[in-house]
């Protein structure tokens, strides 16, 4: 029990949080990209380029290589070192943050409207590879799409008066570090939304209403994936 919830505003807490879950559990269903088709394609092979779509159950993450970052995000090496690929992802601040995540924690990033973060990781290896335990797609942008994602992704950071992003303290796993977010984060724009709506400006065929767990997500990404390999995005 949270410490200094009597027992009464502990049920109330209670009923609270598991029709948060409900709610939460009947929106998993949203999130259908069928009707859309892929945008940016291509002209040819030698403009194809690779993104991953990391799972890690209930946040989505999107992994980048380190020679296609561009010039939106090249600070990124000097703030985690040099790796062949950085994770990225965003989130509520406080909960996502936090070293011991509490249920008044969880409870606040599902209710209120938050401030948001950035998680950047150093990936060393292919994501496939360090990430033996989550599920990784793969996905294949063209040079203006990866142009747009980078673009978009950069936006997310937050940044100073001198128009540096602000690094607050260490991520999560590995070599990771938090930044400072833009955006507000609440219970319709969650973590995964993000991750669609970056995937969605750089032409994979995403929708970013009710997209709010990482599962509608994946099956987007993955229907995105098939659909490529099958017909060329047509």
């Amino acid at each position: 029990m949270v410490e200094g919830i009597t027992p009464s505003r502990r049920w109330r807490t209670l009923a609270i949080i598991g029709g948060a879950a409900l709610l939460l559990a009947v929106l998993t269903t949203g999130g259908c990209a069928y009707f859309k088709d892929w945008q940016q394609l291509p002209a040819q092979a030698a403009d194809e380029t690779k993104i991953y779509v990391v799972s890690h159950g209930w946040h989505t993450g999107i992994v980048v290589s380190r020679a296609e970052l561009g010039p939106q995000l090249a600070f990124i090496p000097g703030e985690l070192g040099e790796a062949a690929f950085y994770e990225f992802g965003w989130g509520e601040k406080d909960f996502y943050e936090a070293p011991d995540n509490t249920v008044w924690l969880a409870l606040q990033a599902v209710l209120w409207v938050d401030d948001s973060t950035m998680h950047v990781v150093a990936v060393p290896e292919p994501p496939t590879t360090y990430f033996p335990s989550s599920e990784t797609i793969e996905l294949r942008l063209s040079t203006k799409g990866l142009e747009q994602l980078t673009l978009a992704i950069a936006a997310s950071f937050a940044k100073d008066a001198n128009g540096n992003s602000r690094s607050t303290r260490d991520g999560l796993y590995g070599t990771s570090r938090f930044f400072d977010g833009v955006g507000k984060y609440y219970l319709f724009n969650t973590c995964n939304t993000w991750s669609a709506r970056m995937l969605d400006v750089a032409g994979v065929p995403m929708t970013t209403v009710m997209t709010l767990t990482a599962g509608s997500v994946m099956r987007q990404a993955q229907w995105a994936a098939e659909k490529y390999r099958c017909c060329g995005g047509e």
